[in-house]
């Protein structure tokens, strides 16, 4: 009788609540990993046009742009065949970048670093943190 009550009390509870209703885990992993990259590629896109640091922004391009690429191979909008793995061992990577950077853009003496890229790099790095574990989520 114990347990009846039990399973009794685990069906409701089992239903969607409060904030999952309105807001899908992975809706928000897969346009908030892509927004951010997207983000940091137009960034470095304008350094290029403003000639900051040509070298190092033309090379954060393509590393932003190889990543942007792993992140769309792993929501399977663009179809290429590449080992589960490798993508995974990507996004780590990728993971670890965004939090260096964060940790990194705190200490820089400038706003714009501190207040605005710090921030969405620690996003960036949550929302592919979503991603990896996007089997779950659902």
């Amino acid at each position: 009788m114990r347990e009846k009550r039990f399973r009794s009390l685990w069906e409701t509870t089992k239903k969607k609540c409060c904030i999952k209703k309105f807001l899908e885990l992975e809706n928000v992993a897969k346009y908030g990993s892509i927004s951010v990259l997207v983000i940091a590629i137009f960034s470095q896109v304008y350094n290029l046009i403003i000639s900051k640091d040509f070298i190092l922004s033309l090379i954060s391009l393509l590393i932003n742009i190889f990543f942007l690429i792993i992140v769309l191979i792993k929501l399977n909008i663009i179809k290429l065949f590449i080992k589960k793995y490798f993508i995974n061992y990507s996004l780590i990577f990728l993971i670890f970048i965004l939090l260096l950077n964060f940790f990194m853009y705190l200490f820089v003496y400038s706003w714009l670093y501190q207040y605005v890229y710090a921030p969405i790099n620690l996003i960036g790095a949550y929302f592919i943190f979503l991603l990896l574990k996007k089997d779950s989520i659902i």
